[in-house]
């Protein structure tokens, strides 16, 4: 019996983020939950069915962005979520009005330029064109086309739900924990869809989310089970949220930041989400070209 609380005393010791450890000892996981909007997402969490996001952000924090310098649609949305710049730089405007985001302005590039082979770069999608690499014979390209080749993992173009993206984020995090570092972001697309099948003020939506939370919960245990919880920081956001009690996205421009980053103090916009990352991992925002417009949501 003693033995068996010395272990649970450990592993709760070692499940929170410790700010001390070194920025470039970090690793770091952001997590879109498309089409999560800030206010549902709030209204949840205090009705307890959020657990997990909750036990993350009273670790850490909870704040609101607001989505700016672009329409409320999923691949602006990840752009500058991924990005930090607006669409003036990206070329990506719309689901319609898109191009190829140039070489070496994602935070997967601005990582890897930085610490080169001394990271591990993942990024698992599950909604295929939105967030896509792929270019037609016309020559047009998805907006992560010329960002996919400079991946130490591409898992994406394809439509999958939550169960198979989560089982796969689980895998990625055994596969790499304690060996390297790495920054895995993760989409799940269930909470747009739910949605846009049953609107924004229905039980469809709440369903979505909570298996979202799940997933979020796996991570966290997946985390904690390897031994790395307590250097890797969780970032939890959404590309955009949904139009009070309907089935489109129109102008659902509040959305939210949830992390167990308890430097993270600030409201701001999706374009802070990025440079907020890369502060947190050790890059001097400073050396950074174009200059990143937005700004650093932490203490």
């Amino acid at each position: 019996m003693k033995s068996r609380l010395v272990f649970v005393t450990i592993l709760l010791a070692t499940s929170a983020f410790r700010p001390e450890t070194r920025p470039e000892q970090r690793n770091a996981i952001l997590i879109s939950w498309d089409g999560a909007g800030g206010e549902h997402v709030r209204a949840n969490i205090s009705a307890g069915k959020l657990p997990n996001l909750g036990r993350l952000t009273r670790q850490g924090a909870l704040v609101d962005i607001e989505v700016t310098g672009h329409g409320t649609d999923t691949k602006p949305g990840h752009a500058q979520m991924l990005t930090g710049y607006d669409p003036n730089l990206t070329g990506v405007y719309s689901n319609t009005k898109f191009g190829a985001i140039p070489r070496g302005y994602t935070v997967f590039e601005r990582l890897q330029q930085v610490f080169g082979k001394g990271i591990v770069t993942i990024m698992l999608t599950g909604k295929g064109p939105n967030l896509g690499s792929q270019s037609s014979d016309g020559g047009s390209a998805e907006p992560f086309y010329l960002t996919r080749p400079s991946l130490t993992v591409w898992d994406g173009d394809l439509i999958r739900p939550a169960r198979i993206v989560g089982e796969h984020a689980l895998r990625y995090i055994e596969r790499y924990a304690g060996k390297e570092r790495f920054f895995l972001f993760v989409h799940f697309p269930d909470v747009d869809v739910g949605g846009h099948y049953f609107g924004e003020d229905s039980g469809g939506y709440d369903r979505a989310l909570a298996e979202c939370d799940a997933w979020l919960g796996k991570i966290l245990t997946a985390l904690e089970t390897r031994g790395i919880a307590d250097r890797t920081l969780v970032y939890v956001t959404a590309d955009h949220g949904f139009d009070k009690g309907s089935k489109r996205h129109g102008s659902a421009t509040h959305i939210f930041l949830g992390t167990n980053d308890a430097k993270v103090s600030l409201p701001g916009e999706q374009r802070d989400i990025a440079p907020t990352v890369l502060s947190a991992m050790g890059v001097d925002l400073t050396k950074i070209a174009p200059r990143l417009p937005g700004k650093v949501l932490a203490r």
